[in-house]
């Protein structure tokens, strides 16, 4: 079931947005449970990749240890993944080692969220950890988006305590029709980040996303 959530909405904005970027033949890290991303992209293969198996899974494997050859592909696409991984450092460093030069990663992170996945739920990040952890493996920045502002922000963090206060992933009911009440609620708020400029706003962020180049 699907319920509204600005954080969705925002990202899957961002990866349409930047899909761009993304080509040839593709690695996704920590691909998840269903095909999420291949169709947003124009790749002659796309690999998934996770910790456990599935149905849509090509490749098992963790970030810190990426079981591919050097240099073996063209993009890296790796979405809300760093905030679970013990060591980004070399999760950062496997990607750039799997990537053939001139090739892009396409990378997601949240600054603010709610706890999930636990306990493999380790950081949260500002624009400038991302940037520093990709440039000290030898990455450049091709480009950069914020997602969501202070109203935006706040209205995932209201959004996301209702569904796991009332648990509505498993009420199918209720859950639709405050989907519908979420997307009236959290689309005014987006609107009202579209509408300040102000630094007070761009200080609060749901998260990032960034494409870098090696």
């Amino acid at each position: 079931m699907y319920i509204f959530q600005p954080e969705r909405f925002l990202l899957n904005k961002q990866i349409r947005e930047f899909s761009h970027f993304i080509k040839g033949k593709v690695l996704d890290v920590g691909a998840g449970i269903g095909d999420r991303y291949s169709g947003s992209f124009e790749s002659d293969e796309y690999i998934r990749m996770d910790i456990e198996g599935g149905k849509d899974i090509d490749i098992i494997g963790r970030a810190e240890s990426i079981p591919m050859p050097d240099e073996s592909v063209d993009s890296v696409v790796c979405t809300q993944v760093f905030e679970h991984l013990q060591f980004p450092e070399k999760s950062a460093n496997e990607i750039y080692r799997v990537l053939r030069k001139g090739g892009n990663v396409l990378i997601t992170v949240p600054q603010m969220n709610e706890m999930h996945e636990e306990p493999h739920d380790y950081f949260r990040y500002t624009k400038f950890g991302i940037q520093g952890l990709f440039e000290r493996q030898g990455f450049r920045e091709v480009d950069i988006s914020q997602r969501g502002g202070y109203f935006s922000t706040l209205a995932q963090i209201r959004t996301r305590f209702l569904i796991d206060r009332y648990d509505l992933y498993s009420k199918p009911v209720l859950g639709r029709i405050m989907s519908k009440l979420f997307s009236i609620y959290g689309r005014y708020m987006m609107w009202r980040d579209s509408r300040d400029k102000s630094l007070a706003n761009t200080k609060h962020a749901i998260g990032w996303c960034f494409v870098f180049k090696k």
